[in-house]
């Protein structure tokens, strides 16, 4: 299917942060070192530009890599300047950037304002203090609080990062994460279990014990409940998981990378959708064999990886042969 919709992605590897995160080594993430000049920034616009499709309908620039409004005001300038003759001519649409939640003010988003960014995504983490201390972020949820209704204000877009596993964090602590950015209704969320990556704190903290990552199971589990949170309230989840282009693999030391993630914690939720559908419907004594009926829009998620779905259903239900029918319908039901 052809994309309707193109990122281009600047990367500014580290620019802005004035900490350190535990979690955190850019230069990795964002396989990038310097800091893109003028020729690079045009150069790599009309790279994408050559190669767009007549199917796309949108095109968005995305800065990568850093707070964007933590980096100096003339710098700012100068990255945005770069992009807005493109954005003036219609050929980019939206403009995207991340950036720390104590660097939003009104000064910040009148510039932002003046050149054009839709959207602004926050990286927040965590809502838990311990955890953001522990993390080392440098600002408090009530930051998070007072960002989010300043972007508002403004009319942008607004995304939240969050990032189970840290340390000092727990499933329940991580599920009210999640649950308190949904009270402020961003427009997108990533998801982005912790990985430990080499150069960073939780390096450190991991080869002396001091931190166990989550499994990948322990990391599917939360994250499906935290999707979940998420879809209840129709708030798009854009991300879930590093993406395997975005770095080298090998700087991952320990924890839940997979590059399948995203899909694993959908194919979790959709099981928890499958289970609740059995349970729903009317089983009759004699009814044998069970067939669930799967929508075809998702089927892979909803019959899981190597089928693990339909096998846990087929555990559930021994007693009985357990078959499954892909149909044109929006919900799993019982065929009766």
């Amino acid at each position: 299917m052809a994309k309707k919709q193109i990122t281009i992605p600047i990367f500014i590897p580290h620019m802005g942060c004035p900490h350190c995160c535990v979690f955190c080594n850019q230069w990795k993430i964002s396989s990038a070192e310097k800091k893109p000049d003028l020729n690079k920034i045009k150069n790599t616009i009309e790279l994408y530009l050559s190669r767009i499709s007549f199917s796309v309908e949108k095109v968005e620039l995305a800065f990568f890599g850093g707070s964007f409004t933590a980096i100096p005001f003339e710098e700012q300038e100068f990255f945005l300047s770069a992009v807005k003759p493109y954005v003036d001519k219609g050929v980019i649409n939206s403009i995207r950037l991340s950036t720390r939640p104590d660097y939003i003010d009104n000064k910040r988003l009148d510039l932002l304002a003046a050149y054009g960014v839709s959207t602004v995504e926050l990286g927040v983490q965590s809502f838990n203090e311990e955890v953001l201390k522990l993390s080392e972020r440098g600002h408090g949820a009530e930051d998070v609080y007072k960002a989010m209704e300043l972007l508002k204000l403004y009319g942008f877009r607004t995304g939240i990062q969050l990032m189970p596993g840290l340390p000092g964090d727990s499933f329940f602590a991580s599920i009210d994460s999640a649950s308190s950015a949904s009270t402020l209704s961003p427009d997108d969320v990533r998801i982005y279990p912790a990985v430990v990556l080499k150069g960073t704190g939780l390096a450190r903290m991991y080869s002396e014990g001091k931190f166990s990552p989550l499994t990948i199971d322990e990391a599917v589990e939360v994250s499906a409940a935290i999707y979940k949170i998420f879809m209840e309230k129709e708030i798009n989840v854009i991300r879930i998981g590093l993406h395997p282009l975005d770095f080298h693999e090998e700087t991952v030391i320990a924890g839940p990378y997979h590059p399948a993630l995203g899909f694993l914690v959908k194919s979790r939720y959709k099981r928890d959708i499958l289970e609740a559908a059995i349970k729903k419907g009317t089983i009759k004594e004699n009814q044998n064999p069970l067939i669930l009926v799967i929508p075809s829009l998702c089927a892979e998620e909803y019959i899981g990886m190597k089928k693990c779905n339909i096998d846990y259903i087929r555990n559930l239900y021994k007693n009985r042969k357990v078959e499954y029918v892909i149909r044109d319908v929006k919900s799993p039901y019982i065929e009766e």
